[in-house]
């Protein structure tokens, strides 16, 4: 038998496994070197290092080396912070301006005289000019060698399309600027549909599609082969010329897409609910926008009688910065109604299976990337038409890249110019500028700096290009006027 021995207490006085000052019993040698032992492979509850380590090698949260990602309490602080900022701004707001929105006074603008609607008229007719592409797909499958011929008819067809409108939206000083504009898109949309009509007809008069330099014949014509690909509620696949039907052209027509082919991937049937809940959002959003317009964006246009060449430089950085988060509001809320709710619900009432019409450009890392996600019909279409095109004509990449852009350029340019009838180029410029400036900015940023810098012109280059565009033509036309005369037909 060993005699007793202390523990040594240790040196932060307490916390240990034994009290202070405690001795063990008198132990056998061997026993008392296996307690030692015991104790010593022991953690203590303060040192969870097991060696009497309480320090790593480590980075701190913060750090980018330090590998922690979840971010999820600071995401919802920065909501809170944005709730309660424009809580602030919109309570500003009715305390200096009060209640300007009113929808029943623009309904009863609609209903006091249901006959003089010149843009309605116009968006009717449109329709008719789509008569022509039938007969003359007819008239080119029966004659043979006359493609010349066919070409010059479907020019002139599609010059009325885009002329047509222009000069009765121009000289109708009926028409409002909310008017003509839906006059200018929805004859857009039908153009660039007869020309994708014309063309995907073409190829197969001649044939099997050229396939595109770099690309597979597939990509060069997707309607070739969709008849080969597995389409939920459509077994009879429509082949040419059994396509040339005014029913097959008109269905092509209201369908949400610019792209013709044959077969559409088409659902079995339609689901009602979905439906209801796609329209309720089409009419609250509607209201929401023209809410926003009426209450933020109009005053505070309102608020200068000066033409845009005349401001001072601090005070139009002013107009921008107040203009820049209601009119982004709207531009989100846009994008939301027009290419969820309104082409979802459109889609759903034609069966229509491709519901592919936008991906996220939010996540994009530049500009270029941007308007290749936001606007998925009308990247397709020239992308199909006109790229691809131009790729396989001999242009290299840039050239094809900035003849997109251009084209886009003279659409946006046609859209606005026409019905302000204000002819500023500003828009287009704007446009043109996209190519050389988003390889610039891959260039010096890229990743998440890239995706900033391209949010920075989303929120301030709309506010810029209203006040461009419609500050000049509120203050030469309605200056005296109510707000809400600026958005009825």
């Amino acid at each position: 038998m060993g005699e007793g021995r202390c523990f040594p207490t240790p040196p932060d006085g307490g916390g240990g496994l034994l009290p202070r000052g405690c001795c063990t019993p008198a132990l056998p040698d061997g026993s008392l070197r296996a307690a030692r032992a015991g104790l010593a492979g022991r953690v203590l509850p303060h040192d969870s290092s097991g060696g009497g380590r309480c320090h790593t090698l480590c980075e701190s949260l913060l750090s980018y080396g330090s590998g922690f990602n979840n971010f999820q309490g600071i995401f919802n602080w920065s909501v809170v912070l944005l709730v309660l900022t424009h809580v602030h701004m919109s309570l500003e707001n009715f305390i200096r301006y009060g209640l300007l929105f009113d929808p029943v006074k623009i309904i009863s603008v609609f209903l006091k005289d249901p006959y003089k609607w010149p843009a309605v008229y116009l968006i009717a007719a449109s329709v008719l000019f789509a008569l022509p592409a039938v007969f003359i797909e007819r008239y080119l499958r029966k004659v043979r060698g006359s493609e010349s011929i066919g070409l010059v008819l479907q020019s002139v067809n599609l010059l009325l399309l885009v002329t047509f409108p222009a000069v009765m939206v121009y000289r109708m000083q009926a028409i409002t600027p909310a008017g003509g504009l839906l006059t200018m898109f929805v004859y857009i949309i039908i153009a660039l549909k007869l020309f994708s009509y014309y063309q995907v007809n073409r190829w197969y008069r001649e044939g099997t599609p050229r396939p595109v330099r770099g690309t597979s014949r597939m990509q060069a014509d997707p309607s070739a082969h969709q008849s080969r690909r597995n389409e939920r509620g459509q077994s009879k696949q429509i082949v040419y010329p059994m396509n040339l039907k005014v029913k097959d052209l008109y269905y092509f027509l209201l369908a949400p897409t610019l792209c013709y082919q044959l077969n559409f991937p088409r659902q079995k049937n339609c689901r009602q609910g979905y439906i209801i809940r796609r329209f309720i959002e089409m009419i609250f959003l509607f209201h929401l926008m023209l809410g926003l317009i009426q209450q933020w964006i109009v005053p505070n246009i309102h608020k200068s009688m000066k033409p845009i060449n005349e401001i001072e430089s601090t005070l139009l950085t002013e107009y921008i910065l107040k203009l820049a988060v209601p009119n982004h509001f709207i531009w989100l809320i846009f994008f939301y109604w027009y290419f969820h709710s309104c082409l979802n619900c459109l889609a759903e009432l034609l069966r229509f299976g491709d519901r592919q019409f936008y991906l996220d450009w939010w996540n994009a890392d530049s500009v270029l990337q941007f308007w290749s996600r936001w606007n998925i019909p009308a990247h397709k279409w020239l992308d199909r038409h006109v790229y691809r095109p131009l790729l396989h004509h001999g242009y290299d990449k840039w050239q094809a890249r900035m003849t997109v852009f251009l084209l886009s350029a003279c659409f946006y340019e046609y859209l606005i110019a026409i019905p302000l009838k204000m002819f500023r180029f500003w828009m287009f410029f704007a446009m043109a500028a996209q190519v050389p400036l988003a390889c610039l900015m891959k260039r010096l940023f890229g990743g998440n700096f890239g995706n900033i810098f391209m949010w920075i012109s989303l929120v301030l280059g709309p506010p810029l290009m209203m006040l461009l565009y419609f500050h000049d033509y509120y203050i030469q036309h309605h200056r005296k006027d109510s707000s809400w005369r600026l958005f009825f037909f």
